[in-house]
């Protein structure tokens, strides 16, 4: 038997069509029109596909409350093929999970959010309801979700409502992320010589053991936890076995926690790659927030500054609500939570303001792994779980 002949919405089916639909940063052009479909067969009154790649679709709602589901399309690379029991984009239902890339982040969110619309019986009492699904989020969070809320739709949601993996948690908040370059300046010379110049990649190498050691200095948050840092990428050039370079570049990974902002970040950085620079007699050296022009699969550019601020709202009234409905009809045992990964939230709550709650299918720390996976019965639950916070979450 077909898992979806024996499923009583369509979740399992829209899943797997998601999966099989590969859809990389910047390249979501045939989820896009898959998902504009996929929103029309489910009944909402508008979908639209907007100048950013994302797609809408609309529910109208006869009170006045607007209430947005929040996704993205895009995913990670499968990384070493190898390494998976099954072909990424080819999904399996085994022992109850369903395999993919992209199964727990996102596509099982978006398949149960899709499902749930013919769950919602329409009528007077509910809110205007968005469904937002975004691309290139996996680059830059919040960056398109930003122009898709102020500049396509103008709109001021009362609730945002991501769908990111939360086990069918309530989460309510996550560290803050920052992408920060570093660029050594050296002086080329003879390998065999090396004396002479100036070796941007040795001096390159004292800054990330300060860098690994100011991870250790950072400080803590009693419900974010600890902020981190850790160097992640390195180039330098030129690259010539026989030559010392005369330029490198890391890249850095900066997890923070409410009450840091950008200049003391940036600045504590700075500090410890001056003092090395002292200490080995660079060139010179700069420091700062990764920029990029980004290009959407529409070919629009947005300019992408690496920044993404932290936000926590612990005693949101909406997560109160949330909560509540999901322990009484989902899971019984569901509590409060915050991402250890980055979000759209970033946007939503940590610029904008507006009440946010994540509420998805899948455990967080399955993304971007091989064998990825969700629980069929997460699907389920998550399908039944946003048709209960369109329906319920403004009632009293």
């Amino acid at each position: 038997m077909l898992v979806e002949e024996s499923f009583p919405y369509n979740t399992i089916k829209y899943a797997m069509e998601l999966i099989s639909t590969p859809s990389l940063s910047g390249m979501e052009r045939d989820i896009a029109y898959l998902i504009k479909d996929l929103l029309s067969r489910e009944g909402v009154d508008k979908v639209f596909i907007d100048s950013y790649g994302s797609v809408v679709g609309v529910l109208e709602g006869g009170i006045d409350k607007t209430i947005v589901l929040e996704g993205h399309m895009d995913h990670v690379p499968p990384g070493d093929r190898s390494l998976w029991r099954i072909d990424p984009y080819r999904p399996v239902v085994i022992d109850g999970l369903l395999y993919g890339r992209g199964s727990a982040d996102m596509k099982g969110a978006i398949a149960s959010m899709i499902a749930s619309i013919s769950l919602v019986n329409k009528a007077k009492d509910l809110p205007t309801t968005y469904y937002i699904f975004v691309p290139y989020e996996e680059i830059a969070e919040g960056l398109v979700f930003k122009y898709t809320i102020e500049d396509s739709l103008g709109i001021e949601p009362d609730l945002v409502v991501l769908g990111e993996a939360t086990s069918l948690n309530i989460s309510l908040g996550q560290r803050g992320r920052a992408v920060i370059y570093i660029e050594v300046l050296g002086k080329t010379a003879h390998a065999s010589m090396h004396y002479q110049g100036i070796n941007a990649l040795a001096i390159s190498a004292k800054i990330i053991n300060s860098i690994v050691e100011l991870d250790k200095r950072l400080p803590s948050h009693g419900i974010l936890g600890k902020s981190t840092i850790v160097p992640t990428i390195i180039s330098c050039k030129p690259e010539s076995p026989p030559m010392i370079p005369d330029y490198c570049r890391i890249i850095v990974d900066r997890r923070f926690i409410v009450g840091e902002d950008k200049d003391s970040i940036v600045s504590e950085v700075e500090k410890a790659v001056k003092t090395t620079s002292l200490e080995t007699g660079t060139r010179g050296y700069r420091v700062g927030i990764v920029e990029e022009l980004a290009r959407m699969w529409t070919g629009r550019e947005l300019k992408a500054i690496h920044y993404f601020p932290a936000w926590l709202q612990w005693n949101n009234i909406y997560g109160d609500k949330a909560l509540d409905m999901i322990r009484q009809e989902i899971v019984s045992n569901a509590k409060r939570i915050v991402w250890r990964f980055s979000t759209d939230g970033v946007y939503s709550a940590g610029e904008a303001g507006y009440n946010t709650i994540g509420f998805g299918p899948a455990m967080e720390e399955l993304a971007h792994k091989p064998n990825e996976y969700v629980p069929v019965k997460h699907l389920e639950k998550a399908t039944i779980g946003y048709k209960l916070l369109v329906s319920k979450i403004f009632k009293n």
